[in-house]
């Protein structure tokens, strides 16, 4: 899928949102620059700092 960033980090809440909480979800671009865990409760703002440090 090619989306902005912003989009891409709304999306994986929405889909978090939507999926089972005992569920391991992680987040993670086309290259690997980034793989984070996307925890339950996770704001944007959480995933876009998580992703910042992790690339």
């Amino acid at each position: 899928m090619d989306v902005s960033e912003g989009d891409a980090i709304w999306l994986a809440i929405v889909f978090r949102g939507l999926t089972p909480m005992n569920l391991d979800l992680e987040f993670c671009d086309e290259g690997c620059t980034f793989d984070v865990r996307l925890r339950a409760g996770t704001t944007e703002a959480e995933l876009a700092d998580l992703v910042n440090a992790a690339g």
